[in-house]
């Protein structure tokens, strides 16, 4: 295959994606303090905000034991589920038959594991992995994708890779790598190339930016001088990226947490438009 084919092909790949779909979903955790005093009316104002998908972290209001009455919810406000935080004790026998049918009936395509104490840990790294690998077909059995989600510590070393690294190559390659650009980032990671280096595994994309103590840098999308406009387009056209949710955990500006999501939206939309006219 000619380069110039192989180089189409990638980008039909991302033009469709981004032409057929929406692409742009909210970490339901941003806005913790806000679900817990008043769900429904939070989403509501997320839907406002522009947002048109949602990933939950766990945190359902009064639907929590009400998965029927959830999806109409969503369905009424136009919302779609991009994703389901869970952690494993959540996901482990009879419980996690009960979750895993919740989060299909809601319309989750994907659910994702957002921390394990065993990532990093050397002696007991491997039972994880075995874990995971035995739950990625479970899931499947409903008709959803497993991943895991990274903080930094993934990106230690360990055994001349890093703990990602060693998590990815032992995984079974439907099992999905939800990349949190923040934390790589933060960690001095290099982002866009794992999403080459993964190709086709990193489903969902956590949008952040997690700054060090003392940065003098705005954690707002589009403010912060980062190049969005590659990493998205890397995201597309390798990494197999169904959906960028944006995360937000840093406050500027005596924003509050909805205005600033809208502010990172307004940020990340304009990548996106950016690339939708490059595929007219």
């Amino acid at each position: 295959m000619s380069s110039a084919v192989a180089s189409n092909q990638i980008n039909q790949r991302m033009c469709s994606t981004l032409l057929d779909n929406n692409v742009v979903s909210v970490q339901l955790h941003s806005v913790k303090q806000l679900i817990e005093q008043d769900f429904e009316g939070t989403l509501v104002e997320l839907k406002n905000a522009g947002f048109d998908a949602v990933e939950f972290a766990g945190r359902y209001g009064q639907f929590k034991n009400d998965a029927q009455g959830l999806k109409q919810f969503l369905d009424n406000l136009k919302l779609e589920v991009s994703g389901v935080h869970a952690g494993l004790p959540q996901l482990r026998g009879e419980k996690g038959n009960r979750n895993l049918q919740f989060f299909k009936d809601i319309g989750a395509e994907f659910v994702i594991i957002p921390h394990d104490a065993r990532v990093d840990d050397v002696q007991h790294i491997d039972a994880l992995i075995k874990e995971l690998n035995v739950l990625s077909t479970k899931v499947q059995e409903y008709g959803m994708t497993l991943g895991y989600h990274n903080h930094a510590k993934e990106f230690k070393a360990f055994k001349k890779s890093t703990f990602w690294d060693y998590l990815a190559s032992n995984t079974h390659k439907s099992f999905f790598l939800q990349l949190d650009v923040g934390w790589s980032n933060y960690a001095g990671a290099d982002s866009n190339s794992l999403f080459t280096t993964y190709t086709g595994r990193i489903s969902t994309a956590h949008i952040k930016v997690r700054t060090h103590d003392g940065e003098n840098k705005s954690p707002i999308i589009g403010e912060d001088g980062y190049d969005w406009h590659q990493l998205v387009k890397d995201a597309l056209t390798h990494g197999g990226t169904r959906w960028f949710v944006i995360e937000q955990e840093e406050f500027p500006h005596n924003l509050d947490p909805i205005q600033t999501l809208a502010a990172s939206k307004a940020g990340l939309d304009d990548v996106i438009l950016s690339l939708r006219e490059e595929c007219e």
